[in-house]
């Protein structure tokens, strides 16, 4: 679902550059981090000997699921069957399942007539077998009902939505929406994501109306009252908060998906009338996004695409399995369009074993829109696409952990599961490498195709890709709060540069243990470390010939971060780093910022040292110099105007500065000889 109006790998340096480990206050030299190799036997992965996928408490096997309901599309009002298919997995004398403002006028199991109690307090009820039934037993529980007209039912928790074309849409529509747990509020069910069955819908609506709902088409009935039936049928399995029914007067595009072995997948759109050609058009493009998915994470799952263009409603997608629900405001949107689309894989496929793996679905989908966006212009467009999404820092969701959102205190649906989940899951990408990363997706998506899976199974299948225990990973990205917050000093002797990284995080955030790339730019060229940092304050001693103009952490983007400054106060050891480089403010800016700075006192930096304070972009090219010359010791300010032309940049044209990421970096020459600099990162929004 969509709640926010929201190359060169890691891995590959990590095999092919120099890699230093970094321990402070000690420094080490020429110690690798562990190989990434892949764990594969006759071009199989060796997966985990536990098969099992969580199945929750229940004393029971979901089977199917069939509905007939009628939907009268002139009130709210609707009536139903609803039988269930179950295999017990323990002896049992009752059952709980769930219903909420449904009137269950007759309750049978395998025919007999059966006594319910309600419980709205758990909003289920409970049916007496009179009896006991045994393991392995198959019950066969048909209940006919309806909504209760004037029941109390929340604003957001209706399970079924209706409204009158009074309200300026083209004609009447119902609709249901059940994520998380309001299935129950229009048929009898048992509501929880780890449970699947197959699912037959039959739906009667006046003639004239299309009902849309999962899976195939079977057919339609004209039954010769003014009703017609839809019948459809999801062969595949499919948890209740995914099923779904839309009604309208809709009309229907269509085009084919043809997959790499010759079946042919219908992609269709249900809009109103006047969508009809823009929805038609953009079919074209969802086969695209389809075909790249595919070749990603496998291929199409199920036996249709379609989409619903819907208003009013309250998301901009919801990912009902072969059936999205779009809201019609952005029906075309390539973001939100691929977001749902990748939930038919990673939500619909593969599901979430609890609420408490949301970020299973959510991210997933997430970083899906990165990976479409990467498919059509390559790295730097994945590149421009997760910087883009670092304004998520101001959310206070992203301070948690991206596992259990709610037991956090923060919303199920909060953005630490969408944008921070998708970053983390890019993070991981960059210290896998490409290969092992989209290997264990689809190690992943093949282990639990069908069921659902919790957080420690996804952990399972990557650490048997990998080859390695990728506990530190995830204990830190996905169980614990808050991100790394890095700071750098650095000083250049000769054939020598001493770089020390700080982690400035809260100290109720996890010290990240991570692989961290390091490039070091002297004129037109550059060098690559990789670094492994895993302490608070670690220093590295590198070899490098030359003085460089500028040190950029991470410069290919691969790891959730922020660039603070340094502590303003240092050890014994580093006080030829003892001046100060201060954040630049306003940051982000728009469309000017001041730089301000320190000079340390006279002795260290003597009147008339030689100082210079210049803006890189992202790939290391100077924008301008804003200091060249000698100064005193002192603090000083400098603005940045970012409306100026730059001729640095565009191949010498002068150009006004892009929004984005920079870097400026103070440089001094002390009276002595030794050059000493320091390195910040400003963001420009225009």
């Amino acid at each position: 679902m969509d709640v926010s109006c929201m190359g060169n790998l890691l891995h590959r340096l990590l095999l092919h550059s120099l890699l230093i480990i970094g321990l402070c206050p000690s420094i080490l030299w020429g110690q690798r981090s562990p190989s990434f190799s892949s764990s594969e036997k006759d071009g199989h992965f060796i997966l985990p000997e536990r098969a099992s996928f969580y199945e929750g408490p229940q004393p029971f096997d979901m089977l199917s699921y069939k509905l007939d309901v009628s939907l009268v599309m002139v009130s709210d009002a609707f009536q139903g069957k609803c039988t269930m298919t179950m295999r017990l997995k323990s002896n049992v004398d009752s059952l709980v399942l769930d219903a909420v403002g449904l009137l269950l006028d007759t309750v049978r199991v395998d025919g007999v007539p059966k006594t319910t109690r309600p419980d709205s307090a758990a909003e289920s009820f409970i049916i007496y077998l009179n009896g006991t039934r045994n393991t392995g037993d198959t019950l066969r529980i048909a209940i006919s009902y309806r909504r209760a007209l004037g029941y109390p039912r929340p604003s957001s928790r209706q399970g079924y939505y209706f409204f009158l074309d009074t309200l300026g849409m083209p004609a009447n529509l119902g609709y249901t929406f059940s994520e998380p747990s309001d299935a129950r509020f229009w048929f009898p069910c048992y509501d929880e994501p780890w449970e699947k069955a197959t699912a037959e819908m039959n739906i009667t609506v006046p003639t004239g109306y299309v009902a849309a709902s999962n899976g195939k088409l079977l057919g339609t009935t004209n039954n010769g009252n003014g009703t017609t039936t839809w019948r459809w049928r999801e062969g595949h399995q499919i948890t209740t908060y995914l099923m779904c029914i839309t009604a309208s007067r809709f009309a229907v595009s269509s085009l084919p998906y043809v997959t790499a072995t010759g079946d042919t997948i219908p992609l269709q759109y249900f809009t109103w009338l006047p969508d009809s050609a823009a929805t038609a058009n953009f079919l074209p493009t969802v086969r695209q996004m389809v075909g790249q998915y595919a070749a990603l994470f496998g291929e199409y799952p199920f036996d249709k695409y379609g989409m619903t263009s819907i208003v009013p409603f309250v998301y901009l997608g919801m990912e009902h399995q072969t059936l999205t629900t779009m809201n019609r405001y952005s029906q075309t949107d390539q973001r939100v369009v691929s977001h749902e689309l990748a939930h038919q894989w990673w939500g619909d496929l593969v599901t979430c074993g609890t609420w408490r793996d949301v970020w299973l679905n959510e991210s997933f989908a997430t970083y899906s829109e990165a990976l479409w966006r990467e498919s059509l212009g390559g790295f730097p467009a994945l590149k421009s696409y997760m910087r883009d999404t670092l304004n998520g820092f101001q959310y206070g969701s992203w301070q948690g952990a991206v596992y259990d959102p709610v037991g956090q205190g923060f919303n199920l649906f909060d953005q630490v599961v969408y944008s921070k989940g998708g970053w983390v899951l890019h993070t991981l990408r960059g210290v896998l490498g490409d290969s092992v990363f989209f290997r264990s997706l689809n190690a992943y998506r093949q282990r639990y195709a069908s069921k659902s899976a919790i957080t420690n199974e996804l952990k399972a299948v990557v650490d048997s890709v990998a080859g390695l225990d990728m506990g530190w990973f995830f204990n830190q990205w996905i169980f614990g709060p808050g991100w790394p917050k890095y700071a750098s000093r650095y000083s250049w002797t000769p054939d020598t540069l001493t770089l020390t990284i700080y982690q400035q995080q809260s100290p109720s955030w996890p010290t990240y243990k991570m692989p961290i790339k390091v490039r070091a730019y002297v004129g037109s060229s550059s060098t690559a470390f990789a670094l492994w940092d895993s302490v608070r304050t670690q220093v590295f001693r590198l070899p490098l010939a030359s003085m460089p103009d500028s040190i950029v952490l991470d410069p290919d983007g691969w790891i959730l971060k922020q660039i603070v400054s340094p502590p303003s106060s240092v050890g014994e050891d580093e006080r030829p780093l003892a001046f100060q480089l201060f954040q630049n403010y306003p940051n982000p800016f728009n469309p000017t910022t001041t730089v301000r700075y320190s000079l340390p006192l006279q002795g260290r930096a003597g009147v008339g040292s030689f100082v210079t304070l210049k803006v890189y972009d992202i790939l290391g090219r100077e924008v301008t110099t804003l200091v060249n010359e000698a100064k005193p010791a002192g603090e000083y300010a400098v603005s940045f105007d970012a409306r100026l032309p730059y001729g640095n940049l565009r191949g010498g044209q002068a150009s006004n500065v892009a929004s984005g990421l920079y870097f400026y970096r103070l440089t001094f020459t002390e009276s002595g000889g030794s050059t000493l600099s320091s390195v910040k990162a400003m963001l420009l929004l225009r």
